[in-house]
Parts: C-alpha cells; structure tokens; sequence
C-alpha cells in the first residue's frame, strides 16, 4: 500500500509538471535561433529599407539572426495575411508599413485578420501630410486658403493622390474651417511625384502630401500646417491642430500618414509577455543607440519611438477616421 501511495504521488507529480503551462520555458528560450521579418511591400521601398536595417541592428541586440522576406500584393494584404499564418511563438514578426496598410486591407478586402490580431510594438518612421501652397501664391496660412476658397468656390486647386491619408486629411480640414467639398477642384493623381510636380509647377494652388517626400519641392512650396502631433523641423509650420486652435476651431483626428514599424502576433504577446518584452526592450534599446540613428538619418530613414501603447492609440483611432472616409463600394 505504501509503495502504491508513492507511485501514485510521483505520478501526480509527473502529471502536473507534464501539465504545467510551457509560457515560462518560452520566456527563457526566447528568442530563437532565428527571427524572420516578413515586409508587405516590395523590396526596395521605404518599408523594406526600414525592416532591412532595423533587422541588421536588431540581430546584434538581441544575438540572434534576423531574416527578411518580401510577401507584396493586395496593398499588404498577401503579406499580412502570410504572417497571421506563420508560427505564434515569437519567431516571426511583421515589419513593415503597419499603417495605413494593414487598416485599408481589413476594411477593402474579406480579411481573415482584424487589428486585434497584431500586437504592434512601434511605429518608427511616421511619414506626416503636409499642407503645401505653390509660393507664388499669396496665403501665409491655411485659414487665409480656407477663406479664400469660402469665398470663390471651385477656382482653388488642391492635388492628393486618390485613397490616401493625405486626400483624408484634406476633407477633415475643409470640415473643421467648415468648407464645403465642392468649395476646391481636388485633382487626383496616381502617383505623389505627380501630385508633387503639379503643386511646384503652379497647375495646382496646394497639394496635401506626405512631408518628407515633399522636401524634394521645398524652394517651389510654401508649408501651411503638417497633419502631426508636433511641428516638423524640417518645415516652417504649425499641425493642423495649432491651425484650427488658433481660430477657435475644435481639433480633428491626428490621421498619421505611411508609418514603418514592427507588430508581433497578438497571441505571442498574451501567451508569452516576457519574451514579448524582451523584443519591446530591444527595439527601444537600438533607437537610443546614437550611432545606429546616425545611420538611418544619412539613409534618411526614421527613428522615432512610440512604443506598443502610443502606436497601438494612433492605429486604432485612425481606422475609424478611415473606416469614415471608406469608398471601397
């Protein structure tokens, strides 16, 4: 009875250990012998050159190789869907344009994955809209363009490229001066180089563009605000924001342009918050590194760092501004 009394205990014992959750094993062995970054766009673009030095600098940290693949297609889609499918254990991560990407795949496309599905860890390259007048022009501000297009609506032109932030963050400026759509001629073109060209050569009055592209045009425009949390050093402008408070108008939506960064799986950061940390810790640890921000700066690649809670805020509250201005019908 006493032998059978033991054997029962050290088979419970067995049970249990054999029961236990595998979370702290994975937090010790994390990371992996290897980390792959799966880019939603093409090779060659501002979200793969991102994923391709932040991989080169990461791997040192965290003394594991990091590979990166492209799975472009659907706008994000193939890629994001691709990495909803790969192992949950931390080995992969999404490194690429999180948004507005992975937002307009889910609202444009029978998407198997939401956005609770990702647990976004930064937003590192945050490509803000800027508002832009020809500087032939005569408005110093974007109240004084505002009232002029009150005042003979339709001779304005304003250049966006269809579907983007920038085509969004117009309308949620001519909403907040209370101007009507039809107040401007919006011309669409298919491409921001286009839409560049348009504003500088004077075919346009404005154009609302991503910033950092439009310093190719700097000495052809002059900046009216910047659709940012906080002015750009790189531009003489306050945020929209600072535009509308400084005429008694209520703010609007901070809708972020193109913003390169890093998501894990969601279920990596529920089943396994330490390892999820470690990556956390890493990312933030490479962007205080100077040297390494030197670099991207002469690659002229952002280095900002958000964080999971700030990216995770912007991202979210983004897709209803989006989901809004949706016209996939």
């Amino acid at each position: 009875m006493k032998k059978f009394a033991i054997a029962a205990a050290a088979l419970g014992m067995s049970l249990a250990a054999a029961l236990q959750p595998t979370t702290a094993k994975a937090e010790e062995s994390w990371p992996p012998r290897k980390i792959t970054f799966v880019v939603a766009l093409g090779p060659g673009g501002s979200a793969d050159r991102t994923a391709r030095a932040l991989a080169q600098r990461l791997q040192d940290e965290l003394e594991t190789p990091i590979s990166v693949i492209n799975q472009e297609g659907g706008g994000g889609h193939v890629g994001h869907t691709y990495f909803s499918q790969m192992p949950k254990d931390g080995s992969y991560f999404l490194a690429t344009s999180i948004h507005p990407y992975v937002s307009n795949a889910i609202l444009r496309f029978d998407a198997d994955y939401t956005l609770d599905d990702f647990a976004f860890i930064n937003g590192q390259w945050n490509d803000h809209d800027l508002f832009a007048v020809n500087a032939e022009t005569p408005y110093k501000t974007l109240a004084e363009f505002m009232d002029a297009a009150k005042a003979e609506p339709g001779k304005l032109k304003v250049s966006v490229v269809p579907g983007s932030t920038g085509a969004i963050n117009l309308e949620l400026a001519l909403e907040a001066f209370g101007v009507d759509k039809s107040a401007v001629n919006i011309v669409t073109y298919q491409s921001g180089g286009k839409a560049r060209t348009a504003v500088a050569g004077g075919q346009v009055d404005m154009t609302v563009l991503a910033a950092d592209g439009t310093l190719s045009i700097a000495e052809y425009v002059r900046p009216l605000a910047l659709a940012a949390d906080v002015p750009s050093e790189d531009w003489d402008a306050p945020t929209l924001n600072q535009a509308l408070e400084k005429n008694g108008l209520e703010a609007v939506p901070v809708l972020a342009g193109s913003m390169r960064g890093l998501a894990a799986h969601a279920e990596f950061r529920k089943n396994h918050p330490e390892a999820f940390q470690k990556m956390v810790d890493a990312y933030k640890a490479v962007l205080e590194d100077e040297a390494f921000v030197k670099s991207l700066k002469e690659q002229k690649i952002g280095a900002e760092w958000l964080g999971p809670e700030r990216t995770t805020e912007i991202i979210n509250s983004n897709f209803d501004v989006l989901k809004r201005f949706d016209t996939k019908e």
